[in-house]
């Protein structure tokens, strides 16, 4: 079952944000708008700012903006660096000898799932 994390909802919810906004925008600003906890989302900016998805600004019109275009952040990649891989479990461990089966099953679901998701960029989320 694939499931979108609440980290992986906020880091979403702030990239989106940040792709609409013309100027650099604050954690506190987006958190505010969004009733999130400013602590949480300052510490998932800091995630995607280490795996270069954003940068920031220092000053009174500082904040954040995106380092890259939203056309290029693909939304995989954000979840991948948020929450690391989609789908997890022994069938999808290349020594692990699958008892019921399915393991063709679960990885030809899970490469769909990222194919989906990783054709899907920013970009996509303020179309």
């Amino acid at each position: 079952m694939f499931r979108l994390s609440q980290k992986a909802d906020y880091g979403l919810i702030l990239l989106s944000n940040i792709s609409k906004s013309k100027k650099p925008l604050s954690v506190s600003t987006v958190a505010k708008k969004n009733q999130i906890s400013t602590k949480f989302l300052s510490q998932i900016a800091g995630e995607l700012k280490k795996a270069g998805m954003l940068t920031s600004r220092e000053g009174v019109s500082g904040g954040y903006i995106l380092a890259k275009k939203p056309e290029q952040i693909k939304i995989l990649d954000v979840l991948k660096t948020l929450d690391g891989e989609l789908v997890e479990g022994k069938c999808f461990e290349d020594d692990h000898e699958c008892m019921c089966g399915g393991k063709d099953i679960w990885m030809d679901m899970k490469e769909q799932l990222e194919a989906t998701i990783g054709s899907k960029t920013v970009a996509d989320l303020v179309a």
